[in-house]
């Protein structure tokens, strides 16, 4: 295996990247990863991922949002825009012949807020990705932290300008940029135009983000959006991590032979 760790200047900060190779043949397809809030490119899922990836013969792309892992800024300046500005940065920098040097077809497997970023990305940049792999996508972020806060909570938020947040992953203070910033991203708008081959999985026990709302964006979407949804499943799925590689990697197999055959993603 051939890695390389760099660090790229986005805004005022930088967003630590890992690119990794397999041994021997330039892979035929590349995985971008996208961490979940509070995770980080070397987390659980994003390590046992990579090693999956690399043994099937794929390239493996990771990155850490800005305020997390070994990136630069802080997370009480986070914002779902900016996680949209890393990932553009981090995917073109890949293709940069100085960069990554990688310019063969990409697909996306990513988790949780990650997940929702690489759907919105891959959404607003037709032909970037082939395909696509989400877990526990977060595409209600805004009416999540609603339901959370409740109304005085909200009004506290708003008027301080920060929220005390922490789960299993973090504890810190959140702005109120990132909730003025989610609503400019309603999931009804991206399944509009979504057009991403894309598996979706998601456990229905999870505490965070809802599971109808994955089987909603699938639905409105129309075509080509696939769920998997796991009854005894929370949040992390880390439990399902082999079931879900074994049907992501015969997933991007398929989509990689459509490519290389010239067809469309259902073989036609």
């Amino acid at each position: 295996m051939a890695e390389v760790a760099t660090r790229l200047p986005v805004g005022d900060d930088e967003v630590a990247v890992r690119w990794a190779r397999p041994d021997g043949a330039e892979p035929a397809l590349a995985v971008f990863y996208c961490h979940g809030f509070g995770s980080s490119q070397s987390g659980t899922k994003a390590d046992d991922f990579r090693a999956r990836a690399l043994a099937a013969g794929f390239g493996f792309c990771s990155f850490d949002f800005r305020g997390h892992g070994a990136s630069g800024g802080e997370l009480p300046h986070l914002t779902f825009s900016h996680c949209l500005e890393d990932a553009a940065a981090v995917c073109d920098w890949l293709a940069e012949p100085e960069g990554g040097d990688y310019r063969g077809p990409l697909a996306f497997f990513a988790s949780s807020m990650g997940a929702a970023a690489a759907l919105w990305f891959a959404g607003r940049h037709p032909g970037r990705f082939v395909a696509g792999a989400a877990i526990a996508p977060a595409l209600e972020m805004h009416r999540a932290f609603a339901e959370r806060c409740g109304e005085a909570g909200l009004a506290s938020w708003r008027d301080s300008g920060f929220l005390a947040f922490g789960n299993e992953l973090v504890e810190s203070q959140l702005g109120w940029g990132l909730m003025e910033d989610l609503a400019r991203y309603p999931f009804e708008e991206l399944a509009a135009s979504y057009r991403v081959p894309t598996l979706i999985f998601q456990g229905m026990r999870d505490e965070q983000v809802e599971w109808r709302t994955a089987t909603g964006f699938a639905a409105a979407v129309g075509e080509g959006v696939e769920v998997h949804l796991f009854a005894g499943g929370e949040h992390r799925l880390l439990e399902e991590r082999g079931r879900m590689w074994g049907m992501v990697e015969e997933f991007f197999r398929r989509i990689e032979g459509a490519e290389a055959a010239g067809l469309a993603p259902d073989g036609r």
